[in-house]
């Protein structure tokens, strides 16, 4: 993950805004601790924080071919023409993009590629300014915009509460010399809500966007999701009044279920493979004297749940069996408690599933990380630091996730009662498993509380479920991006993959979750199938809790869309 910087001046004879602030400049390279590099020109400024993970040399940026300046904050897993092997994917773009002369050619060129990104492109000579966000959001990059300069980031200064997150529609392009009209080229057609997004930022910057060719990449209409599946969870489980135990290997008996379930395990291994690999053979301790060792490259942040138990069975699969894996658990103080205890609800479902994770893989060597937080440095925290990272977000609910998520990327804890700091510089999230599969209490709702016959209330779980995918940048993560990030590792995550997302959303609702099924074992009931299937008995029927209630981050006395205290 890295850090980028880009400050274009409303004027050539005005200052530049440099990175002359303390605090900006310390989060920007908190992201990029590997490198950094800042170039100032008559247009602007332009500064790049590198962490490396791809190719065999560092790659600094920015990057400047020759026309461009590149800088590339993100991961090209696959192109449609060629995989990157022990190429740096940064310096590859730089000069697949030095090559793209006219905007069709540059179109074309980021139909191909897949992986998280965001990216800020400059061309000296055109003076052409192109910026985006791949087309599921999944890094951060924030717009700040006022008469004296416009600034392209991956943190927000906090100087400027003219900020938005850049919502990830298209590649945006404008001319520095006329920098209140811009182009958009979107990914796909726009619908009535990212129309909604352009005329927010219209009305935040005082802009024009106008959109021009349709980006559409082919990997949105893969031939190997064609094959539509009928079963059809609800019809067979309203016949079925066994217990779930039962009920599942029942299901798991169904030959169109498999079918589904191996065609997803193929997607979903690919995914976890290229995330776990895709990095250096140094840990955080060992890169500055670039000593291969067997210490943690990757961490998987565990709750016990059934997102990161799925993720830790696939990674142990792909990572070589002389190197340890880091497993983050975090806990908190509980609020006004007589006695200290970080006997939370997450910390206990992931012991147990711990004991389970080393039955199944017994050949690794797994760190299980307790990280406690008492409130006292969660709120110095909050004051002085976090607050930076997540801003533009301010809700309490943003607080109490960014902060759960920053301290146990920290990993700072203990091992067996022992000190304990994770040398991971990778972290595996669970991230988009419950907006995919139903893991939500309001998708349970959508099923309760319709008042129309069992074919309106699935389509009502379909209408949640896909309202929740397509804002899950602006709520989740561009924001889990950013507190991650800080802590010098980058977060992946594996079910948020271009494949996975579309076979997972080819299904229908009731191929995902099914609400009839006792308990909480309705929710993302494919998971919990696909968990079976993989071998993992306790994670498959734990209930799901939100990370900001397993781990006690949450104040119950404080409602979620309420507006933080130490984020305004």
């Amino acid at each position: 993950m890295c850090g980028i910087f880009c400050c274009i001046p409303a004027w050539k004879e005005s200052n530049h805004y440099c990175l002359e602030n303390e605090v900006l400049y310390t989060v920007l390279r908190n992201r990029g601790p590997d490198a950094e590099k800042i170039l100032n020109i008559s247009d602007g400024t332009f500064a790049g924080f590198v962490l490396w993970h791809q190719g065999t040399e560092i790659c600094f940026q920015p990057i400047v071919p020759d026309n461009i300046i590149l800088l590339f904050n993100g991961d090209i897993f696959k192109t449609n023409s060629k995989e990157l092997k022990n190429e740096s994917d940064s310096d590859w773009l730089s000069t697949q993009l030095e090559n793209c002369q006219s905007d069709k050619l540059l179109i074309n060129f980021f139909k191909e590629l897949e992986g998280p990104f965001s990216i800020i492109m400059y061309n000296k000579y055109s003076k052409d300014l192109y910026f985006a966000r791949d087309s599921m959001g999944r890094n951060s990059l924030i717009v700040e915009k006022n008469k004296e300069h416009l600034c392209i980031l991956s943190v927000a200064s906090l100087s400027n509460k003219n900020a938005i997150e850049l919502p990830p529609l298209g590649i945006f392009k404008l001319n520095i010399e006329d920098s209140d009209n811009w182009t958009l080229f979107p990914w796909v057609s726009l619908d009535r809500d990212q129309n909604d997004y352009i005329r927010v930022m219209e009305g935040t910057f005082n802009i024009n966007i106008k959109c021009q060719y349709i980006i559409e990449s082919p990997w949105l209409h893969s031939p190997a999701f064609a094959k539509e599946f009928s079963f059809n969870f609800y019809d067979m489980v309203k016949n079925l009044d066994v217990p779930v135990q039962e009920l599942f290997s029942a299901l798991l008996k169904n030959d169109e279920i498999v079918g589904a379930l191996d065609m997803f395990s193929a997607l979903l291994n690919e995914s976890v493979k290229s995330r776990v690999q895709t990095t250096t053979g140094y840990c955080r301790n060992c890169i500055s004297n670039r000593e291969f060792c067997n210490h943690s490259k990757v961490a998987i942040l565990y709750s016990g749940g059934i997102d990161c138990s799925v993720l830790a069975v696939l990674t142990d699969k792909y990572i070589d069996k002389s190197d340890s894996i880091d497993l983050i658990n975090v806990a908190f103080e509980a609020i006004n408690s007589s006695e200290q205890t970080w006997d939370v609800p997450d910390r206990l479902s992931a012991r147990s599933s711990y004991e389970e994770l080393k039955l199944l893989c017994p050949r690794r060597k797994w760190n299980f990380i307790e990280v406690n937080v008492t409130r006292k440095e969660l709120l110095d925290k909050l004051s002085t630091h976090l607050k930076h990272l997540i801003y533009p977000l301010n809700t309490i609910l943003d607080e109490s996730i960014g902060s759960a998520f920053w301290f146990a990327a920290q990993g700072k804890g203990y091992v067996d009662q022992r000190e304990w700091t994770s040398t991971a510089r990778v972290v595996i999230l669970g991230s988009g498993a419950d907006e995919l599969f139903g893991g939500y209490m309001r998708h349970r709702k959508a099923y309760t509380q319709c008042q129309g016959d069992d074919t309106a209330k699935q389509l009502n779980v379909h209408k949640e479920m896909e309202r929740d995918w397509k804002r899950i940048f602006s709520r989740n993560l561009a924001r889990d991006d950013r507190v991650i990030s800080d802590t010098g590792k980058t977060p992946r995550s594996p079910f948020i993959e271009e494949h996975v997302v579309q076979f997972v959303r080819s299904l229908k609702s009731s191929q995902r979750c099914c609400f009839l099924v006792s308990g909480d074992n309705g929710s993302k009931l494919f998971l919990r199938l696909y968990a079976q299937h993989l071998g993992l008995t306790f994670s498959t029927f734990l209930r799901k809790r939100a990370i900001q209630f397993g781990s006690k981050i949450a104040n119950k006395n404080q409602k979620a869309t309420d507006t933080s205290a130490y984020i305004k």
